[in-house]
Order: structure tokens, then C-alpha cells, then sequence
């Protein structure tokens, strides 16, 4: 089984990925004639160069090779479906000279190994978090929520998390539990790790339910028409962090099912924004004005509200 790993230059890259994963790289990374050094080649973020498990080594005819196990060097592990995904970065970081000066610049090459669940591959493996991580209220698996990654047709979950810069992502809120509820999204954020809380993070939905990313530039950031009172769907275009090498996405968001069917207000609402003004999906446009400002923070003792996380995707910069 092999990894599926995307290079920022033309040389090529290839891994294999066992019970321990082996990631093995031309020393002319760029194809450019420039040898990179051994000593500039790591998998994980930086933390975790000084592990010499995580750090490449000579393998001989123009070859380095990083061995480390599959939990080793900061891999996250994610589960989509019957799937396994075990995601990390190989880290091209080069050695500065006497001079204060480098000759190449840094790279990102983001590598996955895709295991089907069925197929133990450690002890410990079935005791990881699933892929949508769920606050504290409810225990692990019994949240009546759900965020899943979608096809382009909306038809199925996705089950890759990779995408390139600029491509859509197809995202999906459900509520699933016994009584009729209509559900919404109060706040969604994007960060670079698991936490929320982390920096950078960009919200690109925020003030119970208002969509800011389509006034911030995002021309494809729409919530869809409902299907049903109990999901909502909305996409966005897949973005990175200016000036930081990570290129791996987390969404966040903060939702709630309210009895309320078919009331919308400044705390239950979804809004879009169409040339330059704000329309709510449920109709009744006016209780997106305060989009422009701070919308009420009352919300209902009858609300059933969770935080949910996805991720990570990891964001490809180019074709």
C-alpha cells in the first residue's frame, strides 16, 4: 500500500506505507540540478526534527528516505467512512549559509496512507477519534449532529480529503435525532490544527448564520436551498494561510436544532450574500440585516446545540 503524495516541484516523489511508513525523495528535489541535503528534509512540523525517526537519510544512488511508524513524527490520523487516513508533511527546510543567505526555498509536500477500517493496523488504531470530533456535551458517537464532507453533486460523502487551492468544498450539517427540529449554523471557523482557538483562524460564518465569506470575496460561499428542515448544506472555495508552509484546513462549527420550525429571527436564520445584500435561505430577508452589525446573542433554553470539527483537508496549491 503506498501513499499518495502531491510534489511542489517536478521531481518525483514516491512512498510506501506499511505498519511503518517509508517516504523516500530524490536528493534533486526541484529537478533543477540543486542536490538538497539530507539534513533539510523532514516529515512533521518542526517540533519534531529532532526525532531522528523523522529526519531523512541517505539510501544511497541519489535516494533519502524517512522511516518512521505511522503515529511517529505528528500524523494525524482521520476516519471517513470505513477508511483510515493517516496524513503528514514532508517538510523541505533549507539550511541557511554562513552568509545568512539560502539558495531554494522552502516546501510543503503533503503525504496520506489510506487503510480500510476493517484492517487493524496497530492495537491501538480503533481507539483514535473519528474524523468529526464532538464537544463535550454528548459523549463520542452519540451527538445527534453530523458535518461530512460531500461529493461536487452533492450525491454521496466524499471520502478523500484532499483538494486543490480555489476548488469548492461540499459540506454537510444534519441533525438526526428523534424529534422534529430545523437546524442551524451559528458559526463556522477555519483553522490550521484541531483548536478553534488556534492562529490564524479565518470565520468565515459567524453572527448566527451569516455567510461573510461571499462578502469577503468568496464567490462560490453560498448556503444550498434545504432539502430537508433537519441538514443544511453550504460550500466554500478551499483557501491557505498566507505565509505559513502548512497547508492543512480544519472547519469547525457551532450548530443548534431548534423547535422553532418554521420561525426564522436574528439568532435562527441563513444567510447568503447575492449582489451586495443579505438573503435568508427560509425566506423573510429582514432578519439579515443585522449581518451588517452584531445579531442578538439570545438563543432559546430548548436549542440543542454541539460543536463539530472536520478535518484535516489538506489544501493542494496547484495542478
Amino acid at each position: 500500500m503506498y501513499f499518495s503524495p502531491y510534489c511542489v516541484g517536478p521531481a518525483e516523489c514516491s512512498s510506501g506505507c506499511l505498519a511503518t511508513g517509508h517516504d523516500h525523495n530524490g536528493a534533486d528535489f526541484y529537478n533543477n540540478g540543486r542536490l538538497v541535503s539530507p539534513q533539510e528534509l523532514f516529515l512533521g512540523d518542526a517540533k519534531y526534527w529532532k526525532n531522528k525517526q523523522c529526519q531523512a537519510l541517505d539510501a544511497g544512488d541519489g535516494e533519502y528516505v524517512i522511516e518512521a511508524d505511522l503515529q511517529d513524527c505528528g500524523s494525524k490520523l482521520m476516519v471517513i467512512g470505513n477508511n483510515l487516513i493517516y496524513s503528514n508533511n514532508l517538510i523541505l527546510s533549507p539550511v541557511v549559509g554562513s552568509l545568512g543567505i539560502t539558495r531554494a526555498t522552502g516546501a510543503v509536500v503533503p503525504v496520506s496512507c489510506h487503510y480500510k477500517r476493517v484492517h487493524t493496523v496497530s492495537s491501538t488504531v480503533q481507539q483514535h477519534p473519528p474524523s468529526v470530533s464532538i464537544s463535550s456535551e454528548f459523549a463520542m458517537g452519540s451527538s445527534p449532529f453530523s458535518l461530512r464532507l460531500k461529493t461536487d453533486d452533492w450525491s454521496a460523502e466524499k471520502y478523500s480529503n484532499t483538494v486543490y487551492l480555489g476548488d469548492p468544498l461540499h459540506l454537510e450539517v444534519s441533525y438526526s435525532g428523534l424529534d422534529q427540529r430545523k437546524l442551524f449554523i451559528d458559526l463556522c471557523v477555519a483553522t490550521l490544527t484541531a483548536d478553534s482557538t488556534s492562529v490564524p483562524r479565518y470565520c468565515f460564518i459567524e453572527n448566527h448564520g451569516c455567510f461573510v465569506d461571499a462578502r469577503d470575496g468568496g464567490l462560490n460561499s453560498v448556503f444550498k436551498p434545504r432539502s430537508t428542515t433537519s441538514s443544511l448544506q453550504f460550500q466554500f472555495d478551499a483557501f491557505l494561510f498566507q505565509d505559513d508552509l502548512r497547508n492543512t484546513i480544519f472547519v469547525t462549527c457551532e450548530v443548534k436544532a431548534t423547535r422553532q420550525l418554521w420561525k426564522s429571527s436574528p439568532t435562527n436564520k441563513v444567510c447568503n450574500y447575492i449582489n451586495s445584500s443579505w438573503k435568508n435561505v427560509d425566506g423573510l430577508d429582514g432578519v439579515c440585516q443585522c449581518c451588517k452589525g452584531v445579531c442578538s446573542k439570545l438563543t432559546s433554553k430548548d436549542d440543542i446545540c454541539d460543536t463539530l470539527t472536520l478535518g484535516p483537508f489538506i489544501v493542494i496549491p496547484r495542478k
